[in-house]
């Protein structure tokens, strides 16, 4: 009667648990979709490279120089870049201020506007 206790102790095999071999199923599943997404980032980075930015190189002493027309007792307060590329340069003088909008790649003001004088528009 022991006899067969025995044999079947024996015989038996050892099994794994279910949450185990899930945990491993998943594993595997996970390292196969990473080394798929790096492959595929590194073919998407070899069909579409980023060119650098081209700097062009200007002979010695050729620049543009802007002289800012300033009125007298006039001075400059602040100077603001804006996404467009140009820069908000904001002359003071007593009790009016003006905005210049200079495109410092032409060497040129592009706008002004002027808080100091009265309109000519009539309300």
């Amino acid at each position: 009667m022991n006899q067969r206790l025995v044999e079947e102790q024996g015989v038996s095999e050892p099994t794994t648990s279910k949450a185990l071999m899930a945990a491993v199923i998943i594993m595997g599943v996970l390292i196969i979709m990473g080394v798929v997404g790096i492959i595929g980032v590194i073919v998407h980075r070899v069909m579409h490279p980023k060119h650098a930015s081209q700097q062009i190189a200007t002979e010695h002493g050729s620049f543009s120089r802007l002289a800012l027309p300033l009125a007298r007792g006039e001075h400059i307060l602040s100077v603001t870049s804006r996404n467009d590329g140009l820069m908000a340069v904001t002359l003071v003088q007593s009790g009016s201020e003006r905005i210049l909008l200079w495109s410092p790649e032409e060497g040129r003001i592009v706008s002004e506007l002027d808080f100091g004088t009265e309109s000519s528009i009539a309300p």
